[in-house]
């Protein structure tokens, strides 16, 4: 009987550690810099390096759908999670001045600028005059990777503003991997 609490008090005490330790504190999943602090408590940092980009990332947690991260016929990488979040990473993106400028010689869709930057540009795409058809939301931000610029932006698809808020705090905490410095 003995034997077997030490080997249960053995096991317990193994999955405390893997676990790390079952506590945490308020500040794990939060990055502080200067202006602000960026809460990925529903995040996990997933290395893209299998996918051609050394890099990580936060992505949503598994928990809130599946994910799936797809190198593309062009290079890019593709992450989806579920049917609400869905980004793009080119290594031979366009500037966000050259974005702006293939956005407004589009001939069907009108833009509207919501935010602009430097290196990011949050945009409202709509059909002028068309109730039926939902306008959608969209980001594009660029980023260096080890001196390479890489362009992120969210998906051609239709995604609520709020949506787009939860990818651009994932598409901003890209980051070069420490591991191949």
């Amino acid at each position: 009987m003995k034997r077997l609490q030490l080997i249960g008090a053995l096991a317990i005490s193994m999955i405390i550690i893997a676990c790390g330790g079952g506590e945490s504190s308020a500040t794990d999943n939060v990055e502080t810099s200067d202006s602000a602090s960026v809460d990925y408590s529903f995040m996990e940092q997933v290395n893209l390096f299998d996918f051609g980009v050394d890099a990580n990332i936060q992505l949503p947690k598994e928990y809130k759908g599946p994910r799936r991260i797809e190198n593309s016929a062009t290079e890019s990488v593709t992450i989806e999670v579920s049917n609400r979040f869905g980004i793009e990473i080119n290594p031979f993106g366009l500037t966000v001045s050259e974005k702006k400028e293939e956005l407004d010689g589009d001939l069907v869709y009108t833009i509207e600028y919501m935010e602009e930057i430097a290196d990011k540009i949050i945009y409202k795409k709509s059909i002028a005059n068309t109730e039926e058809i939902e306008a959608e939301y969209h980001f594009y931000l660029t980023k260096s990777i080890r001196d390479e610029l890489y362009s992120i932006q969210s998906l051609p698809k239709v995604f609520s503003k709020k949506a787009i808020d939860k990818m651009i705090v994932s598409a901003e905490s890209v980051a070069a991997n420490n591991s191949s410095e």
